[in-house]
């Protein structure tokens, strides 16, 4: 295990300098539950270890240490003197070998002394570390170390280091509502038989026979139909995708609500419901089989060349190649595409809207070069401006698929968003999901993307984006709506005044279903204090 972890050292991000000081990242909110929880936990423990000449930490999943509790003042100091203190970040690619960073790379406990810390600053310690694991979907969130003088360390610590997290991780769940223990409980000893769920701001908690009826887009619409829902007591009745089910309401200590829905026994199995972009990816099939060529058209900027790039990477398992139209007027570009096509290779033609009646060669010469036997496709992205021979031969070439703007798709926003956020290996919460949705993109798919990225620099460690990352107004402001979207928006909201806020009478009156209307609800942003978003 020392092995690895030194290898990674020195061979992950073009090698580590075993001077290196670790880097501060302040506290920018209050502590949160696992900070809390930890302080306790830790100050428990030191009571126990108080003759020993240990520290005790705690780090979040990025390394950086939450929490420390040490009771002797020279090893303090001594402790001080390497920054091993709240704020600095000890994670393995930052320091290298260590008891907090190397625990959660390796999810497993390690014990490092002495010399056997890359770093130089840490090599006068013994540090024995074991991973936190979260009590409820088991990702490691964190590290909990014992740090003590090389001469002073003691085998014993390892163990001591293990039931320590053992202990933090029952504490994170004892934190959680009784109601909440108790669901958890029936997971755990396999008496949870029926489809249950168990449904918060920050995610969805399942039994095997529900975990079909999870996604991304489903957790933001289920949130939104029970927070829309007319509670007189803790027990409703409620539809669930269309089937009939019950759900009990349970606030925290915190007053926010968390759902337990339970399908009843005698619905049939619940088959998986595919997303957007599933469902928009398997329309690409059938019309890839007919032809090498396909067009997709819609708004400028909304997520056509993304949507091409998405498909045939999962189709083809590499990514396509993707041109700009106006390169092709360029010596050599032609020649690129076609010898991409030539190897089986897909090409993503973007900005076909800037092509002339000139340039219409170069679209015969790259429909002539597709090969689907060889699952060698062209794909047009077309913004419905154009017009001319060129938006004649895309139409007699192959078939087309139209895409509306993309602040007319929140589900299509949502599905993208998650794509575009595993590119860096991130997860959005469940609250930035829902934000997201509800924002009008004026800049389209770049705007997404640019956001993304952005949020990912900002974070301030660990792998989930949450809502504190988005801009203040994207939290708060409600989307500006125009055409079509803004009449369907007055008509709902006059239903809803007719039905005196009753969404199933609103329902009725519209002549839609009830999932349609909660759908919609949340892609205008009715009931705007009513969302994930805290």
């Amino acid at each position: 295990m020392i092995e690895r972890s030194w290898r990674r050292s020195f061979t992950t991000g073009g090698g580590y300098d075993p001077t290196a000081t670790p880097a501060y990242h302040p506290f920018s909110e209050p502590a949160g539950r696992f900070q809390d929880t930890a302080e306790i936990v830790l100050a428990r423990w030191a009571e126990s270890l108080a003759d020993m000449r240990v520290a005790l930490l705690v780090s979040d999943r990025s390394g950086r240490i939450l929490a420390r509790k040490v009771g002797d003042p020279s090893h303090a100091r001594r402790l001080d003197k390497v920054s091993a203190a709240e704020g600095f970040e000890f994670s393995e690619s930052a320091l290298g070998t260590n008891g907090l960073g190397t625990a959660i790379e390796e999810r497993s406990a390690v014990f490092v002394r002495g010399a056997e810390h890359v770093n130089d600053r840490l090599q006068t310690l013994a540090c024995a570390g074991a991973p936190i694991h979260d009590p409820l979907s088991r990702r490691v969130i964190g590290s909990l170390a014992l740090a003590s003088p090389v001469g002073a360390s003691h085998p014993a610590m390892l163990a001591i280091a293990k039931q320590a997290a053992r202990d933090l991780q029952d504490a994170l769940l004892n934190t959680a509502p009784l109601e909440l223990q108790a669901l958890l409980a029936r997971f755990a000893d396999g008496t949870a038989r029926h489809r249950v769920l168990a449904i918060g701001r920050g995610g969805v908690l399942a039994s095997t026979g529900a975990l079909p009826m999870l996604s991304a887009e489903r957790h933001v619409t289920l949130w939104d139909e029970l927070q829309a829902h007319h509670w007189q007591g803790d027990v409703a009745s409620v539809l669930l995708a269309d089937r009939p089910s019950t759900a009990r309401r349970i606030v925290n200590r915190a007053g926010e609500s968390i759902y337990l829905v339970e399908l009843a026994e005698s619905e049939p199995a619940a088959a998986p419901e595919p997303t957007r972009l599933s469902r928009l990816a398997a329309h690409l099939d059938v019309l890839g089989r007919s032809s090498g060529c396909i067009a997709i058209h819609g708004p400028r900027d909304s997520g056509k060349t993304l949507l091409a790039q998405l498909w045939l990477r999962e189709r083809d398992r590499h990514d396509p190649v993707v041109i700009g139209a106006p390169a092709f007027r360029e010596p050599g570009a032609v020649a690129t595409a076609v010898q991409a096509l030539s190897t089986g290779t897909s090409v993503v033609v973007c900005s076909v809207e800037s092509l002339t009646d000139v340039d219409f060669p170069v679209l015969q010469q790259l429909a002539g070069a597709a090969d689907p036997v060889r699952s060698a496709r062209v794909v047009f992205c077309v913004a419905d401006d154009l017009t001319g021979v060129v938006v004649d031969f895309l139409g007699r070439q192959g078939p087309r698929l139209d895409l509306p703007a993309l602040r007319d798709d929140p589900d299509r926003v949502i599905g993208l968003a998650v794509r575009l956020a595993q590119e860096y290996s991130v997860t959005l919460s469940p609250a930035v999901l829902q934000a997201l949705s509800r924002w009008d993109w004026r800049g389209g798919a770049s705007e997404l993307r640019v956001l993304i990225a952005a949020m990912v620099v900002q974070r301030p460690g660990g792998t989930v984006l949450d809502v504190d990352l988005l801009p203040a107004e994207m939290r708060t402001r409600a989307r500006q709506l125009r055409g079509i979207a803004a009449s369907e928006y007055r008509a709902i909201d006059a239903a809803l005044r007719e039905a005196d806020g009753n969404r199933s009478r609103a329902a009725e009156i519209l002549g839609i279903g009830r999932t349609t209307l909660y759908r919609k609800l949340r892609a205008y942003g009715f009931d705007g204090q009513n969302t994930l978003i805290s």
